[in-house]
């Protein structure tokens, strides 16, 4: 009986070998593939970016995602203070990517509340090293954008714009409120572009985007001021088209399997 279980463990070993083979099965390849590259990177511009005036508030959160796992750096009062910045790294499945949340506010006490400037730049590098696959890649955008302010003299701004490298706007998030200044100019929401954008890559090509995100605010008498933007881009899909193509199995293979599974029943019976 040992000598019987033991044929059947190994007929059945080898007729599941033989059918996996003759079905092609393998193991899923990764997201994006190597062939593509994508870098890129996020980083609060600690140069320009300020700290409050007045006791007003404002922090920063910049993040980045690769692989499915989230790294930040944030702030919160003095930009100089954050934690982690830039944060940079190759891309490699979809939904990773770039993002960066920055709020602020205040409440006027007798004295004027401004947060001058927060700013975050964003980079992406596309190389194609393929020499026979086009690759489309398909970005997309989560944002989203508030202002508010009340009183006589109080004010908020809140922006993001992503452009290629030759500068040609892609998508765009601006919103302004100015309860001095209450001309069209200085009160409207606009969003322009959609929420993504995809670019096609020959073989040997590349390309690159870059955006810039930044708010500023402030009251001035008897009033208040906030802003929120919160964003985050990152790669939605991978096409890749003509690239070299699986060799077929050969046509006697799945016959040779059969025949294979018939001579191990066959043995079987024989036991």
């Amino acid at each position: 009986m040992k000598g019987i279980t033991k044929t059947r463990n190994f007929s059945g070993r080898a007729w599941l070998a033989a059918l996996l083979l003759a079905t092609g099965a393998v193991a899923q390849a990764a997201p994006i593939s190597s062939s593509l590259v994508i870098t890129g990177s996020v980083t609060l511009d600690t140069a320009n970016s300020v700290a409050t005036t007045g006791g007003a508030s404002q922090s920063a959160t910049l993040k980045k995602v690769v692989g499915g796992t989230t790294t930040t750096g944030s702030f919160s009062g003095n930009p100089a203070s954050i934690s982690a910045n830039p944060l940079a790294a190759t891309l490699t499945d979809l939904g990773d990517g770039f993002g960066a949340h920055f709020s602020m506010g205040g409440s006027f006490a007798g004295s004027a509340m401004t947060s001058d400037a927060l700013f975050a730049d964003y980079l992406l590098n596309l190389v194609n090293n393929s020499l026979t696959e086009t690759f489309t890649i398909t970005f997309h955008a989560s944002i989203a954008n508030a202002v508010s302010a009340s009183g006589a003299d109080a004010f908020a701004q809140s922006d993001i714009s992503l452009k290629t490298a030759s500068n040609v706007e892609l998508l765009f998030s601006d919103h302004r409120i100015d309860t001095l200044n209450t001309g069209p100019g200085n009160n409207f929401t606009q969003e322009g572009g959609g929420n993504s954008f995809s670019v096609t890559l020959a073989p040997g090509q590349s390309a690159s985007f870059n955006a810039l995100q930044r708010q500023r605010g402030g009251v001035f008498a008897a009033g208040s001021y906030g802003a929120d933007l919160n964003a985050f881009l990152f790669v939605d899909s991978v096409v890749g088209t003509g690239g070299p193509q699986p060799v077929p199995l050969p046509g006697s293979l799945p016959l040779a399997v059969l025949a294979l599974g018939a001579l191990s029943l066959s043995h079987l019976r024989r036991r």
